[in-house]
């Protein structure tokens, strides 16, 4: 069957780079794309109006994890100011002898809205870092089923993060990320290719502080042999940054390159920490260099490191060094139209210049970006031969006026719910803003069910014991 998108900005690719359209036309057939351009006079079985829309590629989401978000309620708790905004531990590592926050969760749920979310948002491939709720062939039929484009796969790590009192420590067992490597490889076996392709295989080591260098080494190896992207956290929080500084005499990074772990199709998640940042004051040595010589990819989460008040130091300098930059939502919301603009604005804060964080330069990362994270050339643009993956943002809405240049307007202006039709492998998931094969209201009503149930189970788990009214109160006080 061949559909005809006529009309519209089209964002076409030139072989180097994007380009737009204007009044353009793109034809697929089945699941690929067989024209971008002007008028196609060729035969079509279906027409799809797209004047005053534009007409993109599906965007990449490079680091996602899959989530109901109630656990964000706690995401900024202002208990750990010793933490230097090390965020995550707070809100998922248990007190000793408490189950993770994650074990009371409803994992379909968590999976379906998580990954949907990203989906609803432009996203057509969705890069889920290790979290797989329900575990490893739950999850992979959910994702599948859902139709989106993926790449899973189970996370692993030598040690867990524990409360003990108010203070952190690392639990380390070694036996089990051995054994966690294992189970990824076999993943990799058994699901790489699956579902006519749209679900691909990762390996996904935790977070760089809590996996042994042997394990970082053993994945590496995995990941080379296998010929699969790698991901990894790194140089994401100032205790891990000194942790490793004074084990190891070296910066996250350099440590990285030290043992061989930097390479092309490897994404850093976050890597925000490096030598020359300034909140590490550690003029010894160049880590962007050294990032940029391996064709390593960062994957930057704007909008959860603007949260903490925490700067990325910035997306113009990592990529006037060379670096490939792609992007992630992390956590909620998960809308990567909504991170764009996160990354160009905290650009220009970082660099206080406004001639930094160009709309260009962060929908590129978004598209182009994520497709050479995963050494792939048909996705992330909009070219003849390219899967049939493509989104359409409705432009006649009010808080766009006057559109000179879409993708400026898509990124100071839009958001994910702009998003009105989404074509993932030649299948239309979302059309004129509905889910074709999804009650997303019913989705909804049972994620507040679940938020409240889990915001119940808060004290059960927390190092504080507090109640979530406790450790964050509500923003105005509640009348009875």
């Amino acid at each position: 069957m061949r559909t005809l998108l006529q009309g519209g900005w089209v964002v076409g690719f030139d072989g180097q780079g994007h380009e737009l359209i204007p009044n353009g036309s793109v034809v697929f057939e089945e699941d690929r794309l067989i024209h971008v351009g002007r008028d196609f006079n060729g035969i079509v079985d279906r027409t799809i109006d797209a004047r005053d829309k534009l007409v993109s590629p599906g965007f990449v989401n490079c680091h996602l994890h899959a989530a109901v978000n109630a656990g964000q309620t706690v995401f900024i708790a202002d208990d750990k100011l010793d933490y230097f905004g090390s965020n995550f531990i707070g809100y998922v590592a248990p007190r000793r002898g408490a189950a993770p926050p994650s074990s009371i969760t409803n994992p379909k749920l968590a999976g379906t809205y998580g990954m949907w979310s990203a989906l609803r948002a432009g996203a057509t491939t969705i890069l889920d870092v290790g979290t797989m709720p329900g575990g490893a062939e739950e999850f992979t039929k959910l994702v599948g089923e859902l139709g989106v484009r993926a790449y899973l796969g189970p996370g692993f790590r030598s040690a867990e993060y524990r409360f003990d009192a108010d203070r952190v420590f690392w639990e380390w067992n070694e036996v089990n990320g051995t054994a966690g490597l294992a189970r990824a490889i076999d993943y990799v076996q058994k699901y790489d290719g699956s579902y006519q392709g749209r679900i691909r295989a990762m390996i996904y080591p935790g977070q760089m502080d809590t996996c042994s260098l042997d394990l970082l080494r053993a994945a590496r190896r995995a990941a080379d042999e296998l010929q699969v992207p790698l991901q990894l956290h790194a140089a994401m929080n100032q205790r891990e940054f000194h942790k490793i500084l004074e084990q190891y005499g070296k910066t996250p990074i350099a440590l990285l390159r030290s043992i061989g772990f930097l390479k092309p199709k490897t994404g850093l998640g976050h890597c925000v920490f490096h030598n020359r940042h300034s909140w590490c004051h550690y003029p010894y040595g160049d880590d962007l260099t050294m990032l940029a010589d391996a064709g390593v990819t960062v994957v930057h989460a704007p909008y959860k490191y603007a949260k903490m008040g925490i700067k990325f130091e910035s997306f113009s300098r990592y990529s006037a060094a060379g670096i490939n930059i792609a992007i992630g939502t992390d956590t909620y919301p998960q809308d990567i139209v909504h991170e764009m603009r996160w990354a160009a604005m905290m650009n220009r804060l970082a660099d206080e210049s406004f001639t930094v964080g160009k709309p260009r330069d962060v929908f590129d990362a978004a598209t182009l970006g994520g497709a050479t994270h995963l050494g792939r050339d048909d996705i992330g643009r909009l070219a003849v031969g390219a899967k049939a993956d493509i989104i359409i943002v409705d432009l006649l809405q009010m808080h766009f006026g006057a559109v000179h240049d879409p993708i400026a307007a898509l990124v100071e202006c839009g958001n994910g719910s702009d998003v009105e039709t989404i074509i993932v492998d030649g299948k239309t998931l979302v059309e004129h803003g509905k889910a074709v094969h999804f009650d997303e209201a019913a989705m909804l009503r049972e994620v507040q069910t679940e938020g409240e149930r889990i915001w119940q189970a808060v004290p059960d788990w927390h190092w504080t014991g507090k109640s979530v009214d406790e450790i964050v109160p509500p923003s105005y006080p509640i009348k009875g």
